[in-house]
């Protein structure tokens, strides 16, 4: 199968890595076999196993957002902060239920009978919107506005962040720490990369979410709501969708608070380089205490293949 190398979607930023699983999800919308893996540089890159070049790779993309635009999971008549009552998540996901294909992402958003204080849907860890942001109506300006050109640009380029529209808050530079600035930057206009944007919104779909004992748990992430961590794999070896989806569930980091979790990691760990794996990463989550808006803090290794 060809091989395309796409060096602007970086494994070591999550923006970058949910970047990569979406166009190899729009490629599985289109039908297409595909693989996917990461280069072993310092900075690790997506090479994508699929026929055509970028700008095919971008016309499946841009096909896969305008049939999530038409699906249930992202409706204009959904509420735009999935504020869902329980009866309302029921239905949420039972009309996406209906159109597996494209209302993956509901199953990545909200979980059934998993409520906030006030008796709301408690939404995924990847939910980084508060206040007024409205995750629904970002999402669809994500998908809508895309261009080729931009999915091009974001996927073969070093990111230009020159664009104004929405961000979901997933790249590490996102996470601007006041303490480090000799100036507050809670004024800065935020400039994105609408690509990478979009794609990432695809790999969303690939990390589901499920109501626990701490309220909702999202796959590859763990710890609280205010004080999370998500963690992710890469892999040196050509991985199929099936391989990618079993990758993501078995990588983990331990609770440096938890003796067995830390015992649960090392005995996994001992499996990651039989299965391609060669290095998992993991960023902090922080959510800011006035509003919750959330970021990914600075990625770190915490396991490398020998």
């Amino acid at each position: 199968m060809p091989e395309r190398q796409l060096p602007g979607l970086a494994g070591n930023n999550p923006l970058g890595f949910l970047a990569a699983l979406g166009a190899q999800a729009a490629a599985e919308h289109a039908g297409e076999s595909t693989s996917l893996h990461w280069t072993d540089d310092a900075v690790p890159h997506a090479v994508l196993g699929v026929d055509g070049d970028a700008e095919a790779i971008a016309a499946t993309a841009l096909a896969s957002a305008e049939r999530w635009l038409e699906g249930p999971a992202l409706a204009a008549t959904v509420d735009e902060k999935l504020k869902l009552d329980p009866a309302a998540i029921t239905q949420y996901l039972h009309n996406a239920r209906s159109s597996p294909a494209v209302g993956v992402l509901a199953m990545c958003l909200v979980a059934e009978n998993s409520l906030d204080n006030s008796g709301k849907a408690k939404p995924s860890d990847f939910y980084f919107t508060a206040g007024q942001m409205k995750f629904v109506s970002m999402a669809r300006e994500i998908l809508g506005d895309v261009t080729s050109e931009e999915l091009v640009a974001d996927m073969t380029l070093p990111w230009s962040y020159a664009s104004t529209r929405p961000s979901l808050m997933w790249d590490v530079v996102d996470d601007r720490v006041y303490a480090l600035s000799s100036v507050n930057p809670s004024s800065d206009k935020k400039l994105t990369n609408p690509g990478a944007e979009a794609l990432a919104l695809l790999g969303l779909s690939r990390y589901p979410c499920f109501r626990s004992a701490r309220g909702t748990a999202t796959q590859g992430c763990s710890g609280s709501w205010k004080r999370g961590s998500f963690a992710w794999p890469l892999w040196g070896r050509p991985a199929t969708i099936g391989a990618v989806r079993s990758l993501l569930a078995h990588a983990s980091a331990p609770e440096p608070s938890n003796g067995e979790s830390a015992r649960q990691f090392r005995h996994r760990a001992d499996q990651y380089q039989g299965w391609g794996i060669t290095r998992v990463m993991q960023s902090q989550i922080r959510r800011s205490d006035q509003g919750g808006y959330g970021t990914f803090g600075p990625p770190r290794v915490i396991w490398q293949r020998d």
